[in-house]
């Protein structure tokens, strides 16, 4: 599969163009485009647009969105996934003066009226009636000849919260095209649903937060304390990943790399260090919370040049105080990591002998107090996902029959 960007800069009613007419054997010749090329080794879509603002434009991109992926099939040919951007502000002053071609500001309304290829035609004009997310497919013959093309309507529904600043999303399961059991929003691979349906899924989910989700880093989460720093060079695609390396947490300090975890009860917990610019997500179960997984997460961080006192945390959606019944080895192991302080997070349930209410959200935030963050940093974000199961995957709820969410952080 071909990967490449394309991004259209845009200020005072206007889109930065170019006529690509300065390359010799140009395929684009003649024709008028925005800024973007092809993918680079252990290039992600976010550092392939940044990269490539700055080779012909000169400058670099500050504040910019993912709009989704046009889709290009080709009749005997690999296909093309291209993805989609718009650039609001940038620093530097744009330079005019590019290799490839002549860079022009033109008003929208006139965008119409140059000479485009067909298919550019077609986004262009989803783009400039402002239809976002914007997930469409091309189909062209052995001639190059368009023949038809279709434009993906679904938006994923997700939540955010307030204190993290850079993109993130948790996942729901509404808004994809799964059925049965994995309707709607599947995001887990591996459970039983056709994996083209989970992989257009994950451009739907991708498009609708604006995180492009083609090469993410995610490990094989087995409910224990391990978590791994991580770089560009640890992203891998959907269509070819292998074997994944044990790791209920991920960690970064760097740029465009997406990172996510996986989850149907459990806990999923994102971090951020907005002023030192590192990043984590942590798979906080019960079994990786009394491991200490929180304060794993944090060390890996701190030794990225995060400070706990900046931190900020985001406890997304999962299964709440009153649904998350357990013996009593789960308060035991609460209190082991918590001290005093845990006994305020379990409950005896009435009428239940030898049975406990555990408000694992709560012990998961009374943790990350105890290591450094301020209280106020700390945002529980959303539902229950048991008792909210039209909206949430729930493992308990289901009995196992369930999807996944998916819950991503990227700076």
């Amino acid at each position: 599969m071909k990967k490449t960007t394309l991004i259209y800069l845009e200020k005072d009613g206007c889109y930065l163009m170019m006529l690509r007419n300065k390359k010799k054997n140009d395929v684009n010749a003649g024709k008028w485009i925005g800024l973007g090329g092809k993918f680079e080794p252990g290039e992600g879509a976010d550092a392939c647009v940044r990269r490539e603002v700055y080779e012909e434009a000169g400058v670099d991109l500050s504040e910019y969105r993912f709009l989704g992926t046009i889709g290009f099939h080709y009749e005997g040919l690999e296909d093309e996934d291209m993805y989609l951007y718009v650039g609001t502000s940038w620093d530097g002053d744009i330079n005019m003066d590019c290799p490839e071609g002549t860079l022009s500001w033109i008003s929208k309304d006139k965008i119409p009226d140059l000479e485009l290829w067909e298919g550019d035609r077609l986004f262009l004009k989803e783009m400039l009636k402002g239809s976002y997310p914007l997930n469409m497919d091309l189909y062209y013959n052995k001639n190059d000849e368009l023949t038809d093309y279709k434009i993906l309507q679904n938006m994923a529904e997700f939540v955010a919260s307030d204190v993290i600043k850079c993109a993130h999303a948790f996942s729901t399961r509404l808004g994809g095209i799964s059925t049965g059991d994995f309707t709607s929003l599947n995001l887990g691979f591996g459970r039983g649903d056709d994996k083209e349906n989970v992989l257009t899924n994950y451009r739907i989910f991708g498009a609708s937060c604006g995180i492009p989700l083609t090469d993410i880093v995610s490990g094989k989460q087995v409910h224990g304390n391990h978590v791994r720093i991580v770089t560009s060079a640890d992203m891998y695609s959907f269509a070819e990943a292998g074997e994944l390396i044990e790791a209920d947490g991920l960690v970064t300090a760097k740029k465009g790399v997406p990172l996510v975890i996986f989850t149907a009860d459990c806990v999923p917990v994102l971090l951020e260090d907005p002023v030192n610019g590192v990043i984590g997500a942590v798979h906080c179960g019960w079994r990786s919370t009394v491991a200490d997984i929180e304060g794993e997460a944090v060390s890996k961080m701190v030794s990225l040049g995060a400070k706990p006192e900046n931190i900020r945390a985001a406890i997304g959606p999962a299964i709440c105080k009153d649904c998350f019944e357990t013996g009593p080895e789960v308060p035991e192991a609460i209190d082991g990591l918590l001290g005093e302080d845990g006994k305020k997070f379990y409950k005896p349930e009435e009428g239940r002998e030898g049975k406990f209410l555990v408000d694992l959200k709560g012990a998961v935030a009374e943790r990350l107090v105890q290591l450094g963050l301020d209280r106020s940093h700390i945002d529980d974000v959303c539902e229950c996902t048991m008792c909210v199961q039209g909206k949430y995957w729930s493992h308990r709820g289901t009995g196992g029959k369930r999807g996944s969410q998916a819950n991503v952080i990227m700076m």
